[in-house]
């Protein structure tokens, strides 16, 4: 997992939950460029990596969206 991708997904979601294609948005195109992250499945193999590592939480939204978050800050280690 590239710390560079970690730190700015994280970074991304530090003003919140947001979902997939919001999340994408925020972090933009010349950053996404940087981080090899700009075809969509590779921006959510990343989120899938993060969620796996305990990193983010990844949970349905009301529209079927995955809506991604920060864990809480008392959540254990994975």
């Amino acid at each position: 997992m590239s710390s560079a991708r970690t730190a700015a997904l994280l970074a991304a979601l530090s003003d919140g939950p947001a979902s997939t294609s919001a999340l994408y948005d925020h972090v933009g195109y010349l950053q996404l460029t940087r981080l090899g992250l700009v075809p969509y499945h590779a921006f959510r193999d990343e989120l899938a990596r993060l969620a796996a590592a305990g990193l983010v939480v990844g949970e349905p939204g009301a529209d079927g969206s995955t809506i991604w978050r920060l864990p809480p800050a008392d959540a254990p280690e994975p």
